[in-house]
């Protein structure tokens, strides 16, 4: 008996063939790392990526800082710096330039501290109590084209031992005063209500102040150093008559 030429399928078969899977063929492919996630090709630049905000308020608050700071020291350096408001207005005196010297005066022992004051135009700086005034002096000195004008008082501890108090003008004749003397950083002193400084040299100590119109300096030896101190707060400054 002659089969017919095509037959059907037994059951259960079916009609196809199964595809391979594609891990059976090429083998199980292990996973890979991921890609890092690429910028899109295009003309325009990168867009940055903003900072948080917490670090946004953290650069503020450190520019507030410093912008205070820096207001600060600002104003000390205004304060300190600047002179003030009335101190802009005040016009200080001009020094009377001496052109011609007048005739020297000494006076032995003691004298009349007034007059001294009255021929040399401005206060003068003495003692009041303390050393014995044993000398009184006034002259001028050839100086800057001119001259100045000194007045010299000589006063005498009880040993003998003596010390000046120059009181001298213009004040920037005060380097009349001596040379081969050294400035004393040591502390600041006051000389007659002025503020004063203090040089060594040559056995003696100076200390030495001026006003807007004079120079004043105080010379003691160095044996009498500690007496130095009650001596400065016994100077004074006596106007002339006609201030």
């Amino acid at each position: 008996m002659e089969h017919s030429k095509h037959s059907s399928p037994p059951r259960g078969m079916p009609a196809e063939a199964p595809r391979p899977r594609r891990g059976i063929l090429h083998g199980r492919q292990k996973p890979g790392a991921p890609l890092a996630q690429q910028q899109p090709v295009t003309d325009e630049e990168p867009v940055e990526k903003k900072p948080s905000r917490l670090r946004l308020i953290l650069l503020r608050v450190a520019v507030a800082v410093l912008l205070v700071i820096a207001l600060v020291f600002a104003y000390i350096f205004l304060l300190l710096g600047e002179p003030d408001e009335e101190a802009k207005y005040v016009d200080l005196p001009d020094e009377e330039l001496i052109t011609m010297p007048m005739s020297a005066l000494e006076i032995p022992g003691e004298a009349n501290l007034q007059n001294l004051a009255n021929t040399f135009g401005q206060p003068v700086m003495a003692f009041y109590g303390g050393p014995t005034l044993q000398r009184a002096r006034v002259y001028d000195t050839a100086f800057g084209g001119g001259y100045a004008r000194r007045v010299t008082l000589t006063y005498a501890f009880e040993d003998g031992t003596q010390l000046t108090v120059e009181s001298i003008r213009p004040t920037s004749a005060v380097t009349l005063l001596g040379s081969g003397y050294s400035l004393s950083a040591i502390s600041l002193y006051a000389l007659g209500g002025l503020d004063a400084a203090r040089m060594d040299g040559g056995g003696r100590i100076c200390i030495f102040g001026e006003s807007d119109t004079a120079a004043y300096a105080v010379l003691c030896p160095e044996s009498h150093e500690d007496d130095l101190s009650s001596l400065l707060r016994q100077t004074t400054l006596i106007a002339p008559e006609s201030e």
